[in-house]
C-alpha cells in the first residue's frame, strides 16, 4: 500500500502550484500566468512572516516570550482548520479521477492517504511560515537550547495534522449528510455555512474568556494569556511547552494525540469512501415530464439565471463568496448589540467610527466577490457562450448582476442595524448608503477585469480556481485593499476636509469603474482562453 501511496500522491501533486504548466507549456501567456501565480503566493508569504515577525517582537519586549510558540501554534491551526473545511470535501472526494481509480488496484485507504497528503503540503506551507519567523524571534531574545529547535522542527511539521483531520471530518460529514439529501449541493452549502458561522462564534471565546478572570489575574498577563490558549486549543500548550521547557510528557501527548486522530480520521472516511462517493455522485431522474406553457425571458435574465444556478450547483463557489456579507452583518449586529459608546473608548477615531463604518461595509462585503472567478468557473463549457451570438457585455452584466444579488440582501440588513445602533445625521447618512454601493460596484467590476486578464478554463477540481487561482486572490482580496487603503485618509482628516476626501475618492473610485466596465464591454469573448 505504501507504493500505492506513493504513486498517487506523486500524481496528486504533479501540478501543484501550477509548476508542471510552468516546466512544460509552451504557452507564453500560460506560462507568465504561473510564473504570476508563484510571485504572488511569495508575496503572500512574506508580508505573513513579516506580521508574525512584528508580533513576535512586540511580545518579546513586553516580557512574554514563553508564550509566543503556543500562541503562533494556535493561530496555525485555527487558520488550517477554517481554509480546510472549506476545501476538504471537494479534495478528499474529488469527483473527476473517481471512476478512474475505482476501476483500478488502489485501496481506499491509500486513495484517502494520498489526497490528505495533497492537503498537507499547502498547510505545512502555512505552518512553517508562521512558526518559522516567530521561533527566530523567540530563539533571539531567549536563546533556548538544543531541545527547542528540535521539537520545533518536528513540531511545526505536525501542526497540520490535528486539524486538517477535524477539518476533514467536519467535512466529510457535511459532504456525507448532504449526499442523502435531494439537493445535494444546497444542503453542502448551508452546513458548511453553519459550521464556518459557529467556528466564528467559538472565536470570540477568545475576547469572551478575559471576561471570567479577575483584576488579581490580569496582573500576571503571561499567565492569563497561557490560561485562555489553554482553554481555546490544548494541544498548543502542549507542543509550546514541550519547545520552551522541554517537557517531554506534553509533548509526546501531542505528537499521540496528532497520530491517533490522523489515523482514526483515516480509518472512518477510507471505511466508507465508496459509499459516500457513490451516493454523492449519483442522480435521480423522474419521469412525470409535463409540457406546460413556455416562458421566453430577455437574453440578459436567461444568462443570469443561468449564473443563479450555476453558483448554487457549487458548494465551494457558494461558501467562499457569502462568509463576507455574512461577516458584514455580524459585524453590525455586534455594532448594535455592544454600543457605539463601549467601542469608541476601546478603538478611538478622530471622525469617531461612522465615519469608518462605509469603508467597513464595502470591505466585509467583497472580501471575495463572485466576479473574480465566475470566467473561470465556465471551465470547459465557456465554448458554449463564445458561439452565442452574445455580446461581452451582455455575459458580464449577468456575472456582475449575480454578485449584486447575493450581497444586496446582506447589505439591506447591515444598513439597518448599523443607522440604528449609530443614528446618522443626513449627511453621514447619505455617505452611509451610498459609499458601500459604489465600492461594491467597483470590486464587482474589477473581479470581472481580473479574471479576464487571469482567466483559468482547464481546471480538474473547482477549489482550484476559487480558493489557489491568482484570479481569487487579486479579483476577490485586491478590491477590498483598494478600499482600506481609501479608508486611510479618512482616520487623520476630520472636518470639511475629511468630507471632500471621501468625495474625491469616490468620485475617483466611480470614474474607474466606469472606465473599466466600458473595457470590458470591448472584449472578444473568442480571445479568452
Amino acid at each position: 500500500m505504501i507504493r500505492q501511496i506513493k504513486l498517487l500522491t506523486k500524481t496528486q501533486l504533479c501540478n501543484f502550484m501550477d509548476l508542471n504548466v510552468f516546466r512544460f507549456t509552451k504557452d507564453k501567456k500560460k506560462k507568465r500566468s504561473a510564473l504570476s501565480m508563484g510571485l504572488l503566493w511569495l508575496l503572500l508569504i512574506t508580508m505573513l512572516c513579516l506580521y508574525v515577525g512584528t508580533f513576535a517582537y512586540g511580545y518579546s519586549k513586553m516580557g512574554l516570550g514563553q508564550v509566543i510558540p503556543m500562541y503562533l501554534i494556535m493561530i496555525s491551526a485555527l487558520l488550517i482548520l477554517v481554509f480546510g473545511i472549506f476545501k476538504a470535501g471537494s479534495v478528499i472526494f474529488q469527483r473527476n479521477f473517481y471512476e478512474i481509480l475505482c476501476a483500478l488496484p488502489v485501496s481506499q485507504t491509500a486513495v484517502v492517504i494520498s489526497r490528505f497528503f495533497s492537503m498537507y503540503l499547502g498547510n505545512v506551507i502555512l505552518s512553517v511560515a508562521v512558526m518559522v519567523p516567530g521561533m527566530a524571534v523567540y530563539a533571539y531574545f531567549n536563546h533556548p537550547g538544543i531541545s527547542f529547535y528540535a521539537v520545533g522542527t518536528v513540531g511545526t511539521l505536525f501542526i497540520p495534522l490535528l486539524p486538517m483531520a477535524v477539518a476533514t471530518l467536519l467535512g466529510a460529514l457535511v459532504t456525507g449528510i448532504a449526499s442523502r439529501m435531494k439537493h445535494k449541493s444546497l444542503v453542502t452549502t448551508v452546513l458548511s455555512i453553519l459550521l464556518i458561522v459557529g467556528i466564528m462564534m467559538f472565536s470570540q471565546m477568545l475576547a469572551g474568556v478575559g471576561e471570567t478572570f479577575t483584576e488579581e489575574m490580569f496582573a500576571d498577563l503571561l499567565e492569563t494569556l497561557t490560561t485562555m490558549i489553554a482553554r481555546i486549543y490544548p494541544p498548543a500548550l502542549w507542543l509550546g511547552n514541550a519547545m520552551t521547557e522541554g517537557n517531554v510528557l506534553q509533548g509526546g501527548l501531542y505528537f499521540g494525540v496528532s497520530i491517533a486522530v490522523f489515523v482514526v480520521m483515516v480509518i472512518l472516511i477510507a471505511g466508507h469512501f465508496k459509499s459516500i462517493c457513490e451516493n454523492l455522485y449519483s442522480t435521480s431522474a423522474k419521469h412525470d415530464y409535463r409540457m406546460t406553457e413556455m416562458k421566453r425571458n430577455t437574453v440578459l435574465t436567461a444568462l443570469f439565471r443561468k449564473e443563479v444556478k450555476r453558483y448554487f450547483a457549487s458548494s465551494i463557489y457558494t461558501v467562499n463568496t457569502i462568509v463576507g456579507p455574512i461577516m458584514m452583518v455580524i459585524l453590525a449586529a455586534a455594532i448594535l448589540l455592544t454600543g457605539v459608546d463601549k467601542i469608541e473608548s476601546v478603538i478611538p477615531l478622530q471622525n469617531g467610527i461612522i465615519g469608518l463604518m462605509p469603508f467597513v461595509l464595502a470591505a466585509t462585503s467583497c472580501i471575495m466577490t463572485t466576479t473574480s472567478t465566475s470566467i473561470s468557473l465556465e471551465g470547459k463549457e465557456w465554448w458554449i457562450l463564445q458561439s452565442l451570438p452574445v455580446d461581452a457585455k451582455t455575459v458580464f452584466d449577468s456575472k456582475i448582476l449575480l454578485n449584486l444579488a447575493i450581497v444586496a440582501p446582506f447589505y439591506v440588513i447591515a444598513e439597518v442595524l448599523i443607522i440604528l445602533a449609530l443614528t446618522p445625521s443626513f449627511v453621514e447618512l447619505v455617505w452611509l448608503i451610498f459609499l458601500p454601493i459604489i465600492y461594491m460596484l467597483f470590486t464587482f467590476v474589477f473581479g470581472i477585469t481580473v479574471n479576464l486578464h487571469m482567466p483559468v478554463l482547464h481546471w480538474e477540481n473547482e477549489v482550484a480556481v476559487v480558493k489557489q487561482s491568482a484570479s481569487a486572490m487579486v479579483g476577490g482580496l485586491g478590491g477590498c485593499l483598494i478600499i482600506i487603503l481609501c479608508a486611510v485618509p479618512v482616520v487623520f482628516v476630520t472636518g470639511i476636509v475629511g468630507e471632500i476626501v471621501k468625495a474625491v475618492t469616490a468620485i475617483v473610485i466611480l470614474a474607474i469603474t466606469v472606465l473599466l466596465y466600458k473595457t470590458n464591454a470591448k472584449t472578444a469573448l473568442s480571445h479568452i482562453e
